[in-house]
C-alpha cells in the first residue's frame, strides 16, 4: 500500500512538471504571437504612413505642376495680346513699352515651363519661340527708337507670331481641361517617359491630349482668355491711392454709419454692426441676413453693398434694360453723370462698369461696378471704392491737340471708327487727358488707342473684344 502510494505521488509530480512546462511554453508562445502581432501592426502603420506620405508628396508635386501650367498660361496669354498691340503701335515709346513687356513675359513663361516634368517630350520649340519673341520685340524697339520706321514685313512678323501663339493655345486649353478632369496627370506622363518609350509611339499610352500632335501644338503659346477688367481698363493702381473724395471729410461714428446703411438697403432691414475695415478707404461694415454694407468713416459714403446671388437666374431682360436698371440704382443713391463702359454676363448676372463723365470726357479713373440680375433688374452688388478713391472736381481745360493732330500718332495699320476724349490713369498713379480712338485693324481686330491730347504720346493700346455676352478689353 505504501509502495502504491509512493508511485502515485511520483506520477503526480511528473504530471505537475509536465503541466508546468506546457503552461510555460504556452505563455511564451502567447508572448511571441503578441510580439509578432505588435510588429505587424507597427509595420502596417508605418507602411500606411509611408504610403500616405508618398500620396501627399505626389499630390503636392501635381499641384505644383498645375500651378506652373497656369502661370505659364497667363504669361503666354499676355504675349499673344501684346503681339497684337505691337502690330498697331504707332510711336517708338509705345513700341518700347510693349517690347519690354513681351521680353519679361517670355522669360516668366520659360521659367514656369522649365518646372514641368516634360523635358524628354521635346518642348524645345516652345523655348525657342519664347526666346525669339522677346529678342525680336527688343530689336524692333531699338530700331524704332533710332528713328527708323518698321517695314511692312516686320509688322507682318508680329502677325505671324501672334497666329502661331493662338494656334498653339488650343492644345494647352485641352491639357488644362484634362488635368482638371483627372483624365491625365503629370505622374502618368513621367511614368511613360521613364519607360524610355519612343516619342512617336506615345499615342498608344496617353490620351490624345499629350500625344505628339498636341505637344507640337503646345510649342508656341498657351490659352488667350479675355477677361473683364472689373475696375476699369487702366486700373492696376486704382485702389493704391489715398481717397480724394473723403480726405477732407469729417469722421462719423458707427451709429451714424448704421443709419446711412439702413437708408441704403431699406428701412425694414435689421442692420447689425460687424467690424471696421482699415484700408486706404476705412469703413464701418454692417450686415443683415440678406446683405452686407460698408460705409466710409470719413464723410459717410456708401463704399459697397453685397447681396448673396441666387442660383439659376432666368434671363428675362436685355443688356440695355439691365444697364438702365443699374443707372436707376446709382441715381437712387445720389450718383449722377455716370456712363456705362464695359460689361460681362455670367449665369444670368450682368457686371457693368460705370465711368464718370464730365464735359464729354469719360473719366476711366472714376469707376463704379454694379451686378444686375437679368431676371428682374435687381442690383446684387454695388462697389464704388474706385470712384471714391479717384473722383474729384477737375479743370481739364481745352486739349492742346485737335483730334486730327492726335490721330497722326495712330498706326497706319488701323482705321479709326470713332473718337472721344478720355481721362486715364498712368502707371505712376497720375491722370492724363487723351483722345480715345476706336479702330479696326488690318487683321480685323477692334483696337482702342489712347493718344495724349497735349503732346501726341501714344499712352495705351487695348484690344476690344465684343460678343453677345460681353464687351471686354485686354
Amino acid at each position: 500500500m505504501h509502495a502504491i502510494s509512493k508511485e502515485y505521488e511520483n506520477k503526480k509530480g511528473w504530471d505537475f512538471m509536465n503541466e508546468s512546462r506546457e503552461a510555460s511554453m504556452s505563455g511564451a508562445g502567447r508572448v511571441l504571437i503578441a510580439l509578432l502581432a505588435g510588429i505587424a501592426v507597427v509595420l502596417g502603420i508605418w507602411g500606411g504612413y509611408t504610403y500616405w506620405r508618398n500620396v501627399q508628396y505626389r499630390r503636392t508635386m501635381e499641384y505644383g505642376y498645375r500651378r506652373a501650367v497656369q502661370e505659364a498660361s497667363e504669361n503666354l496669354s499676355n504675349i499673344s495680346t501684346d503681339l497684337i498691340k505691337g502690330m498697331y503701335a504707332g510711336t517708338p515709346a509705345q513700341l518700347s513699352q510693349i517690347s519690354a513687356k513681351l521680353w519679361k513675359e517670355a522669360a516668366s513663361a520659360k521659367s514656369a515651363i522649365s518646372v514641368l516634368p516634360v523635358a524628354e517630350l521635346h518642348l524645345d520649340k516652345t523655348n525657342e519661340f519664347l526666346s525669339q519673341v522677346g529678342d525680336y520685340a527688343m530689336y524692333l524697339s531699338r530700331k524704332s527708337s533710332n528713328g527708323q520706321s518698321l517695314t511692312l514685313e516686320e509688322r507682318q512678323n508680329f502677325q505671324r507670331m501672334r497666329e502661331y501663339a493662338d494656334r498653339l493655345s488650343d492644345a494647352v486649353d485641352d491639357l488644362e481641361d484634362s488635368l482638371e478632369r483627372g483624365d491625365i496627370t503629370f505622374g502618368e506622363i513621367e511614368r511613360i517617359v521613364a519607360q524610355g518609350q519612343d516619342y512617336d509611339n506615345l499615342d498608344e499610352e496617353m490620351p490624345s491630349i499629350v500625344t505628339n500632335t498636341s505637344l507640337d501644338a503646345m510649342e508656341g503659346g498657351f490659352s488667350a482668355y479675355p477677361s473683364l477688367i472689373y475696375d476699369g481698363p487702366f486700373s492696376d493702381h486704382i485702389m493704391d491711392r489715398t481717397p480724394v473724395i473723403t480726405k477732407n471729410s469729417a469722421v462719423i461714428d458707427s451709429d451714424q454709419a448704421r443709419e446711412i446703411a439702413r437708408k441704403t438697403v431699406g428701412e425694414g432691414v435689421n442692420i447689425q454692426y460687424m467690424r471696421e475695415e482699415n484700408s486706404n478707404l476705412p469703413c464701418y461694415v454692417f450686415y443683415s441676413d440678406d446683405c452686407s454694407v460698408a460705409i466710409s468713416k470719413y464723410g459717410g459714403q456708401v463704399c459697397y453693398v453685397i447681396y448673396p446671388e441666387p442660383e439659376d437666374i432666368p434671363v428675362r431682360m436685355t443688356p440695355k434694360q439691365a444697364i438702365a436698371a443699374g443707372q436707376s440704382y446709382l441715381q437712387r443713391l445720389g450718383i449722377s453723370s455716370m456712363r456705362e463702359t464695359y460689361y460681362e454676363i455670367d449665369d444670368g448676372m450682368m457686371t457693368i462698369n460705370f465711368a464718370y463723365e464730365t464735359d464729354n470726357v469719360t473719366c476711366y479713373t472714376d469707376l463704379i461696378k454694379v451686378d444686375v440680375s437679368l431676371s428682374d433688374g435687381k442690383v446684387y452688388m454695388f462697389d464704388a471704392r474706385g470712384y471714391l478713391v479717384n473722383h474729384q472736381e477737375r479743370n481739364l481745360g481745352v486739349p492742346a491737340l485737335t483730334v486730327e493732330q492726335a490721330q497722326q500718332a495712330v498706326s497706319s495699320q488701323l482705321t479709326v471708327e470713332n473718337t472721344r476724349l478720355a481721362l486715364i490713369p498712368t502707371e505712376g498713379q497720375n491722370e492724363v487727358l487723351c483722345w480715345e480712338f476706336t479702330c479696326t485693324g488690318t487683321a480685323g481686330d477692334h483696337v482702342l488707342v489712347y493718344v495724349n491730347a497735349n503732346n501726341s504720346a501714344e499712352e495705351k493700346i487695348l484690344i476690344l473684344i465684343e460678343d453677345e455676352d460681353s464687351v471686354l478689353t485686354k
